[in-house]
C-alpha cells in the first residue's frame, strides 16, 4: 500500500513541476492586445473547439437563421423569457415559420414549470451580456426575465450575442463589467461549451447534464 501511495505522489509531484514550468514560460510572454477582428475570430475558434455551433448573423437575417435551425433540428417547443424585444422577435419568427412550433414563456415560478422544463422543452434562447475570446466563454446574467434554468435544462441552448460585447480576456470583463459596479449580480453564468463531464472512467462525455447542444448567434 505504501509503495503504491509513494508512486502516486511521485507522479503528482512530477506533473506539478512540469505544469509550473509551462505556466512560467507562458506568463513570461508579452501580453499583446488583440484588435477587434482578431478578438472576433479567436472567440469563434475557441467556441468551435469546444463543440459549440456558431453562426454569424446580422439584424436582417438572424431570425431567419434561428428559424432554419429550428426546422432542421426539429425543435418544436421553445422556452423564451419575457420583456426582451429581441426574444419576442425570435418567438414571433418561430411561430410564424411553422404551426408545429410552440412557445413556453418563463412567466411562472420554477415549481409550476418544473415538469415542462425537464420533459417538454426542446430548446431555449437567451441573450449573452458579454463573451471572453481567450477562453471562448459566454457570459450570461440571469434575472427575472431570463431565469438561470433557461440555460441549464433544455437539451438545446441558443445564445444571442452582440459582436460589440466580445472582450479579449477575463481581466477586461472585470475592468469593464456589463453590470453596475455598485450592484453585483446575484448570479453570473459562464458557458464555454455544451455540458460535459469526465466523471465516468475519466472519459470526456458531452450532454451528461444540461444542454447537449450549444448554438451561438453572433449578431454583427
Amino acid at each position: 500500500m505504501n509503495e503504491a501511495r509513494n508512486a502516486i505522489l511521485a507522479r503528482l509531484k512530477k506533473l506539478t513541476k512540469t505544469s509550473h514550468i509551462k505556466n512560467t514560460q507562458f506568463s513570461s510572454r508579452p501580453n499583446q492586445p488583440l484588435n477587434t477582428k482578431q478578438t472576433y475570430k479567436l472567440l469563434i475558434e475557441k467556441l468551435e473547439e469546444n463543440r459549440a455551433e456558431v453562426h454569424q448573423v446580422d439584424n436582417k437575417n438572424w431570425t431567419d437563421t434561428l428559424v432554419q435551425i429550428a426546422l432542421e433540428k426539429k425543435l418544436k417547443t421553445w422556452l423564451i423569457g419575457k420583456n426582451l424585444s429581441q426574444i419576442e422577435q425570435a418567438g414571433k419568427a418561430l411561430t410564424v415559420a411553422s404551426p408545429e412550433i410552440s412557445l413556453v414563456h418563463y412567466s411562472q415560478d420554477y415549481e409550476y414549470l418544473k415538469k415542462t422544463l425537464f420533459h417538454n422543452v426542446d430548446a431555449s434562447i437567451t441573450c449573452a451580456k458579454a463573451a471572453i475570446a481567450e477562453t471562448g466563454t459566454l457570459v450570461l446574467i440571469p434575472d427575472q426575465n431570463e431565469p438561470r434554468m433557461m440555460s441549464l435544462t433544455p437539451p438545446v441552448h441558443v445564445v444571442l450575442l452582440k459582436a460589440c460585447d466580445i472582450l479579449n480576456s477575463f481581466q477586461q470583463l472585470v475592468d469593464n463589467p456589463p453590470w453596475s459596479k455598485q450592484t453585483m449580480p446575484s448570479n453570473i453564468v459562464f458557458i464555454s461549451s455544451p455540458s460535459k463531464t469526465a466523471d465516468i472512467q475519466q472519459t470526456l462525455a458531452y450532454g451528461a447534464h444540461g444542454p447537449k447542444t450549444l448554438i451561438v448567434l453572433i449578431l454583427n
